[in-house]
C-alpha cells in the first residue's frame, strides 16, 4: 500500500472542510502519512477548521493573504512537514469521486513519472462542463520530452487541484525555484521537470469532481491575471498555441448546440469574449516589477 502526504491549502474553508476530510477517510488503497493544510488567515474566524483539522489529526500552518502563494506555500508544506515519497495535492473544493481516487493517481509515480493529474469533471451541464470535458478526456497518457514538439504549450498542462508529486525529486530539482506564483505553478513545474528529462501522467482513472460559479468579470478577471504570468514567464513564448482557445471555444459550442443546452448557448459569446479579453489584456499588462529586481 503506497504512503502518501496531502498538501491542501484552505481559505474560508468552513463551508468544505467536513465533506473534503469524510472523503479523505473514506480513501482506500493508500495510506495517509501526513496532512498538512495551509491557512490563509485573512481576520475570519478559523476556530472550526482548525478543531476538524486537529480532531483528524492532521496539521496546518497559517499565512497571511500577502505572505500567500500557490507556489511557496505548497513548497513549504512539502519541506517543512512531508515525509513520504508521494504527495498528493488537492483543493478543498475538490470532490474525490469513488474510494479509490488517490490510489489510482498514486499509482502513476515512480521514478520516471513523477508529476501526475487525474481527471476532473463538472456534472451540471454548465459551460465549465464542456471545458472540462475537452481538457480531461477518458484515456490515460504519459508526456515526456519527446512530446513537446508535437504538443507545443499544451504539453506542460497540469493542474495542483489534484495531482501527485514525486517528493524527492521535487526536492532534488529545487521546488519551485523560489518564485511566488498566484496561478500555474503546476505548469511550471510540468515544464520544469519535461526539460529535466523526465514524464508528466494523466490519469483518467483517477477522478474529482470540480468546479466554479464564475461571474463573467470573475471570468476576466482570471484570465487577465492569466495572461500576466505568461508575460511574467517568457520562458513559455517559444510554443506553439496549436489554436487551442480557437478549438476549445469550437468544441464547447457545439457540444452545446448538440444538447440543445439555451443557457449555456446564451452564455456562450460574453463568457468566451471575456476569455480572450482577459488573456488579451493580461499579456499586454506590465510585468511585475519583482520580477526584474
Amino acid at each position: 500500500m503506497t504512503k502518501v502526504d496531502i498538501v491542501c491549502p484552505l481559505f474560508r474553508a468552513d463551508g468544505h472542510i467536513d465533506g473534503f476530510l469524510d472523503r479523505l477517510k473514506a480513501q482506500r488503497g493508500v495510506e495517509i502519512g501526513c496532512g498538512v493544510f495551509p491557512l490563509t488567515d485573512d481576520g475570519s474566524d478559523l476556530t472550526y477548521v482548525k478543531k476538524k483539522l486537529e480532531e483528524s489529526g492532521f496539521s496546518y500552518f497559517t499565512v497571511t493573504p500577502q505572505e500567500f502563494s500557490h507556489s511557496l506555500t505548497r513548497e513549504r508544506a512539502i519541506r517543512e512537514y512531508c515525509s513520504s515519497d508521494v504527495v498528493m495535492m488537492l483543493s478543498q473544493d475538490v470532490i474525490l469521486e469513488g474510494e479509490g481516487a488517490l490510489a489510482a493517481l498514486a499509482a502513476a509515480i515512480n521514478d520516471k513519472v513523477v508529476y501526475a493529474y487525474g481527471r476532473q469533471i463538472v456534472k451540471k451541464k454548465t459551460i465549465e462542463y464542456y471545458v472540462r470535458k475537452k481538457n480531461y478526456g477518458e484515456t490515460s497518457f504519459t508526456v515526456g520530452l519527446e512530446n513537446i514538439e508535437e504538443l507545443g504549450l499544451k504539453a506542460f498542462f497540469a493542474s495542483d487541484a489534484f495531482a501527485a508529486y514525486n517528493r524527492p525529486v521535487f526536492l532534488a530539482l529545487g521546488g519551485y525555484d523560489g518564485i511566488p506564483m498566484m496561478m500555474n505553478e503546476d505548469m511550471y513545474y510540468a515544464k520544469k521537470i519535461l526539460d529535466a528529462g523526465y514524464r508528466k501522467a494523466y490519469v483518467a482513472e483517477a477522478v474529482a469532481e470540480h468546479y466554479h460559479r464564475f461571474t463573467l468579470r470573475q471570468v476576466y478577471d482570471r484570465y487577465f491575471a492569466t495572461g500576466v504570468w505568461f508575460r511574467e514567464h517568457p520562458e513559455f513564448s517559444s510554443y506553439k498555441t496549436t489554436d487551442t482557445g480557437i478549438k476549445l471555444a469550437l468544441s464547447v459550442f457545439g457540444q452545446a448546440l448538440k444538447h440543445f443546452n439555451i443557457p449555456v448557448l446564451f452564455r456562450f459569446l460574453p463568457d468566451m469574449t471575456a476569455r480572450y479579453m482577459g488573456m488579451r489584456k493580461g499579456t499586454k499588462a506590465t510585468v511585475r516589477k519583482a520580477r526584474d529586481d
